[in-house]
């Protein structure tokens, strides 16, 4: 019987650590709002919005689609791995290319009490926004 405690307790342990757990961001889908300190205009096709779900990551600023998977944890760091995108041919005004380079610098994120998420690169550089 101790054998299995002790056993039961390192297993949850270990879970513990190498928890992917997204820390408020896991099972939702934010309105991305900001892209490198201005606002982020939506589309007729789709409006700004990246989504984690079961350690998964996608987004889109209104045209292609962006996706991967993500580590979160509590301390506010964050990687995206990306995975997948789509290339159609999209307008320059959706900011296609430069959210894509901002969402491979993601390395930390904070949520703040309103629920509006921020996105930061190594140097703690504001990347964008979502809420």
């Amino acid at each position: 019987m101790r054998r299995f405690t002790f056993i039961a307790a390192l297993a949850a342990m270990a879970m513990m650590v190498s928890c992917k757990c997204g820390a408020g961001l896991e099972n939702k889908t934010f309105a991305i709002t900001q892209l490198n300190g201005t606002q982020l205009p939506g589309s007729e096709m789709a409006k700004p919005s990246i989504m984690f779900k079961d350690g998964r990551v996608s987004a889109t600023v209104g045209c292609n689609s962006i996706g991967g998977f993500y580590v979160a944890s509590k301390d506010g760091s964050l990687t995206f791995k990306q995975g997948m995108s789509t290339k159609m041919f999209c307008p320059e005004e959706m900011r296609e290319d430069e959210f894509i380079a901002a969402f491979n610098k993601v390395a930390k994120y904070n949520i703040a009490d309103d629920g509006e998420v921020s996105f930061y690169d190594t140097q703690g550089n504001l990347l964008f926004k979502a809420k």
